[in-house]
């Protein structure tokens, strides 16, 4: 079991603002996830909540501690290419 993160009060202001301003959803519950975590939640009561495993929120926390809000941040994803021909991507 972690201990509930350590956040310097700018961080979580800056969690706070991506909680509820974030582009995407997902990196908006990665954010309420370390607020939570860092508000006294374990990962089992975060796990429940967000209806995700033990070991994603485990990733979003260490993804958090290893490299700040780029850390949350949703990269890309697999998918199906798409059906453009090469003239109409240059436009």
């Amino acid at each position: 079991m972690r201990a509930p993160l350590a956040l310097s009060p700018d961080e979580a202001t800056t969690l706070d603002a991506c909680s509820h301003h974030a582009r995407h959803p997902r990196q908006r519950r990665r954010a309420q996830a370390v607020l939570g975590h860092h508000r006294g939640q374990t990962l089992n009561q975060l796990a429940a909540f967000f209806a995700v495993r033990y070991a994603t929120v485990h990733g979003w926390l260490t993804a958090w501690r290893d490299q700040g809000l780029a850390g949350l941040l949703e990269g890309k994803r697999a998918g199906r290419p798409p059906k453009l021909p090469p003239a109409a991507k240059k436009k």
